[in-house]
């Protein structure tokens, strides 16, 4: 079988080999539209620049991709965190906002060709069984909950979290009726709060979980969550909300209709986020910049072969006075 070769590339992308190699390594200026048809044809003709010949002439970009689907406060910190990493060891990051599954491949098939050093997933379009095909090209990392052995993924087990969040609730205030904003119920984390939901609801079958919304994205997710509250007969007592910036702006959108926090209803976030700070929303600290330095360090230590040493991460409840 013949192995195809950059003057393929070139030939079936209708272009010149030097602007395939401009492409491929990131050198020299190239119009998107010619890029798109250069990475079709590499992927079409399954193409891959010789690995031998990159380490002959140590080819490195420098470059992390930074890869978002949606912007919220996390991701900034997240961001900030790994740059600072990143820019320590001589790389620079490149942030890209997903629209579709096949932007999101777009990424991956110039991370084939080389343009890109790493990915670093805040969130994904396509499966991780798709994107972990791409692992062989270089290290990907993922805050996502995954276990793919492929993607070296640094999340935090929201079960117990969640466990504990009800059994605050239940110690301080007993079998109360309790609401909650979750995220979408394909995502890891979600399934996880859904479990410990129904383990706390049949230990304790005087309380009432039965009031839950799921938003796939943050933006008007507390908004949202909060007009809907308002048309509920029987409201829940306390409500715990997926993250920090959701719970702001539920309670902000509950004080714009007459309604006090903790007086009226009483609301639990999670994450710890600067949100939660100035709005004085008990929560979780994740450790959010501790997560971001592992995902950092494995990709550092996978680039340059070095050894990758675990930062422990010990999350904890943070009361205050929303709930």
């Amino acid at each position: 079988m013949k192995v195809a070769t950059i003057f393929d590339v070139a030939k079936k992308a209708g272009v010149s080999k030097s602007t395939v190699s401009r492409a491929i390594n990131s050198n020299g200026y190239v119009s998107k539209e010619s890029k798109k048809k250069i990475l079709k044809a590499a992927s079409e003709l399954n193409y891959s620049p010789s690995i031998l010949a990159r380490q002959f002439r140590k080819q490195s970009t420098k470059k992390i991709g930074f890869v978002v689907k949606t912007y919220y406060p996390a991701v900034g910190e997240l961001l900030s965190c790994s740059a600072d990493v990143f820019k320590r060891h001589g790389y620079n990051v490149t942030v890209y906002f997903t629209k579709s599954k096949d932007e999101e491949t777009f990424i991956l098939e110039s991370f084939k060709l080389h343009t890109l050093d790493a990915l670093f997933f805040v969130a994904n379009r396509n499966d991780w069984s798709y994107i972990a095909q791409y692992a062989q090209y270089g290290p990907i990392v993922t805050w996502r909950r995954t276990d793919h052995r492929e993607i070296y993924s640094s999340y935090i087990d929201h079960y117990p979290l969640y466990q504990n969040i009800l059994q605050y609730v239940y110690d301080k205030y007993g079998e109360v009726n309790i609401g909650h904003v979750l995220n979408s119920p394909e995502k890891n984390n979600t399934k996880a709060r859904l479990r410990a939901i129904d383990e706390f609801q049949q230990s304790h079958p005087q309380a009432n979980n039965s009031w839950k919304v799921f938003f796939p994205e943050q933006g008007h997710a507390g908004r949202d969550a909060a007009m809907d509250l308002l048309h509920l007969a029987d409201r829940p007592d306390v409500v715990i909300v997926y993250s920090d910036y959701v719970a702001a702006e539920f309670i902000a959108t509950l004080r714009d209709q007459g309604m006090e926090v903790p007086k009226d209803i009483k609301v639990f976030g999670f994450d710890n986020s600067d949100f939660g700070k100035f709005m004085n929303i008990s929560t979780v600290d994740t450790q959010l910049a501790m997560q971001s330095k592992n995902l950092s360090n494995r990709i550092i230590s996978t680039l340059e072969k070095t050894e990758f040493e675990v930062l422990t991460i010990e999350p904890q409840l943070v009361i205050r006075k929303s709930c």
